[in-house]
């Protein structure tokens, strides 16, 4: 065994890398300097932030927080309402206080002397954090002194750490148009120089993703570099996705998914002498935050309770964690070791008293090494990327065994030789569920209702052709009509509702899983292929591959014990392609399956299309169990998916497209998926009742679905069914949102 080294890249290799490098490679490269540092410790905090004021003299456009004065919900935290609020906290087992707020002259430097003694009397043994060099600057400033003294003051008061704040971009080009009443990018570094001085250890930002290029990422961070190069007191680099949602400087999207992950690899591979890569939960999607803890992050920031900021910029509260054990699941479910630490990654500890610290340090570096022998999956990926076709138990061992973000690499060079050029597609589609009235009684539905049910209900084909001809009339192309298995619903009842959409609304009509056919087909005592015949000939144009879920039985029984069986589902798809219809492939995976039943899966949708040819895209989504009636022994993550669609696009070698799945999976995991062997972002859903009837509420517009596959470094194009291009997007401004 032998330790994983690199060499210290220069500024123009960084440039190159975030420019030019795949994002899975450059995933891989991160993950394995993390791995060399941290083995598979990851770490976060249990923090509550305290947030003086939002009222300030700097009023910085980059910024939703600050109110100017006279403002409704303006408000300033006098000591005793600090007091109230640190005795609702005291019971809370924190690791860290974290207090940043706004600039005002009332606010002085005797105000935060006294909040920080009160705060050490209250919290004895939580990290007092927070101080960006912006307000130390300001405050000692405001007060005559020097910044050391401030400093020298406010530590003699219990403060530890700074937290890195401030910084946004130092590249003067930006720097003047986003924060032009802050401190210069000189002054912020001076300030963390001095407090590394004094022994007071930081951390340092970076905030992205709003006007700024890439030669402004790389500049920032070796900035950051040479100063810890210099005095050695930074703990972490921590990369701050801009959030648009807040309004602030007109931009209009917040960074996607594949900027963040290759923002935050970089930061690994660049900023060679910081110990962490922190990525801040309250900032993204937990899947997303997922995908990045296998990108070169280590850490995840931290509870953040009453958190002010990163709200009022727009950030997704809804992912927010509340307490220290569910970030600590979070992390187990990832296959991390969790490290619950302060902000100065010194040791916790829990006791009678509460949590402590024990002033050493939580993050020794780690034993890993890596192997100097070849290991299997690397000789069969090999393989694969040379031409070879994968066998059942190749294809196991990959699934298994190898890192997802080398499966990308492969899966991306395979998607380009599937689908030459840089485009990637979508279709503008409505989904139209006719009824949710079903006797199947699938376990892992949340949809469906039971005939006596009161949220029961059913579209007539009246209703049902009036709701095609608006979609329609909105730029819809595509309607993909499904719904329960309702036993008063015939053969006719759909006939009605194909040839009055065929007649009377020009949209392709992408309809009725294979398990709808086969119970009109035994309903009406008729052939499969009959009932097909009939279905084609009042309109039906194409079918999507719902109902397949696992195509393994012993996990069908389990799961859908009344559903069709799946042979059952492989020969009604033989039967449509023998009748010239083209169909998808879908998988919905995560129902305690094993990988080799996964591969049963893909591997027998391949050899159907080896004699076939019938199937246009395949489509993978993981199993959302809420609400469900199916305990599932564990949640499926973004880093399960990405492995999925890779493997996917490895194993289905005759199947050209590769379709990533936004509803289930979130806009910046989806948008990942073209970098894993996806060609096309799925549907800019105009409706959607299933998933979302598990809790999941991701949505986009078409013109988010545009910006994601441009910023994924494809030429956005819209799409039929069928994949011939309506329309390819160049430089033109983005399209208007239905806001």
């Amino acid at each position: 065994m032998s330790e994983y080294r690199q060499p210290r890249i220069s500024d123009a290799d960084a440039l190159d890398m975030l420019k030019n490098m795949p994002t899975a490679e450059l995933m891989a490269r991160a993950d394995a300097l993390r791995q060399a540092r941290h083995g598979n410790k990851t770490y976060y905090v249990h923090s509550h932030n305290l947030n003086p004021t939002n009222l300030c003299v700097v009023k910085c456009k980059l910024c939703s927080f600050w109110r100017p004065e006279g403002a409704a919900d303006a408000y300033i935290t006098s000591l005793e309402d600090a007091r109230k609020n640190l005795e609702r906290a005291q019971n809370w087992n924190l690791t860290d206080l974290h207090i940043v707020g706004g600039m005002i002259p009332e606010l002085d430097l005797k105000y935060y002397e006294d909040l920080f003694s009160l705060a050490r009397e209250m919290l004895p043994g939580v990290l007092l954090q927070g101080m960006t060099a912006v307000e130390i600057h300001w405050i000692a400033g405001n007060a005559g002194i020097s910044v050391r003294e401030c400093l020298e003051r406010l530590k003699a008061c219990g403060f530890g750490s700074i937290s890195g704040g401030g910084a946004e971009i130092f590249h003067p080009d930006v720097r003047k148009k986003i924060a032009t009443t802050k401190i210069l990018a000189q002054q912020w570094l001076d300030v963390h120089r001095t407090a590394h001085a004094l022994g007071i250890p930081t951390n340092a930002t970076m905030l992205f993703g709003h006007i700024e290029q890439d030669e402004h990422i790389v500049d920032h961070l070796s900035r950051l570099r040479a100063l810890q190069d210099e005095t050695g007191g930074c703990r972490a680099v921590i990369p701050l996705p801009f959030q648009a949602n807040g309004k602030a400087l007109g931009v209009k999207y917040t960074p996607t998914g594949d900027r963040q992950v290759r923002v935050a690899a970089l930061s690994r591979i660049y900023c060679d002498n910081f110990p962490h890569v922190r990525m801040l939960v309250n900032y993204m999607d937990r899947k997303l935050l997922g995908v990045l803890t296998h990108s070169g992050v280590d850490d995840i920031g931290g509870t953040s309770l009453d958190e002010r900021i990163a709200k009022a910029g727009g950030a997704p509260q809804s992912q927010k964690f509340f307490s220290a054990e569910e970030m600590e699941a979070f992390l187990v479910n990832h296959g991390h070791q969790p490290v619950l630490t302060n902000s100065a990654y010194e040791n916790v500890i829990l006791d009678a008293g509460g949590l402590k610290t024990d002033g050493t340090a939580a993050d020794e570096p780690s034993a890993y090494r890596v192997a100097s022998t070849t290991p299997k999956w690397k000789t069969i990926l090999d393989n694969v990327e040379q031409g070879n076709r994968l066998g059942f138990d190749e294809a196991v061992e990959l699934l298994e065994n190898a890192p997802f973000q080398q499966l990308g690499r492969v899966a991306n060079l395979k998607r380009h030789q599937a689908v030459p050029g840089d485009t990637a597609t979508y279709v503008f589609d409505k989904n139209l569920n006719t009824t949710n009235v079903c006797v199947t009684d699938c376990k892992f539905c949340a949809f469906y209702a039971k005939p006596e049910s009161k949220r029961a209900y059913t579209l007539t084909p009246e209703q049902v052709v009036e709701k095609v001809k608006n979609a329609a009339a909105k730029g819809a192309t595509q309607i993909l009509i499904q719904g329960g298995l309702n036993p008063d619903l015939k053969l006719d009842y759909y006939e009605a509702c194909l040839s009055g959409i065929r007649d009377n609304v020009d949209i392709w009509i992408h309809s009725m899983s294979p398990t709808e056919i086969e119970f009109l087909a035994q309903e009406e005592n008729i052939s499969i292929k009959e009932c097909l015949q009939r279905l084609k000939d009042a309109g039906l144009q194409s079918l999507p591959g719902g109902g397949a879920e696992i195509l393994v039985d012993d996990v069908r029984r389990e799961i859908s014990p009344k559903k069709t069986r799946s042979k059952a589902w492989l020969d009604l798809m033989e039967e449509a392609h023998g009748l010239g219809m083209k169909t998808t492939a879908t998988m919905v995976y995560g129902f305690g399956e094993t990988a080799a039943q996964r591969v049963e899966h893909l591997m027998k949708v391949r050899e159907l299309q080896d004699r076939t040819g019938g199937f246009t895209a395949f489509i993978p989504w993981s199993f959302s169990p809420n609400k469900t009636d199916l305990e599932c022994p564990r949640i499926q993550n973004g880093v399960d998916y990405l492995r999925m669609i890779a493997m996917a696009r490895l194993i289905l070698d005759n199947v050209p497209h590769l379709q990533a799945g936004w509803v289930t999976e979130g806009p910046d995991v989806a948008q990942l998926a073209l970098q894993f062997g996806a060609d096309d972002y799925g549907g800019v859903l105009m409706t959607e009742e299933v998933v979302s009837a598990t809790g999941l509420s991701y949505g986009v517009d078409e013109a988010q679905v545009v910006n994601m596959i441009r910023e994924a470094g494809y030429v956005p194009a819209q799409r039929t069914t069928q994949y011939d291009l309506i329309k390819i997007y160049g430089e033109e401004p983005e399209l208007a949102t239905d806001g």
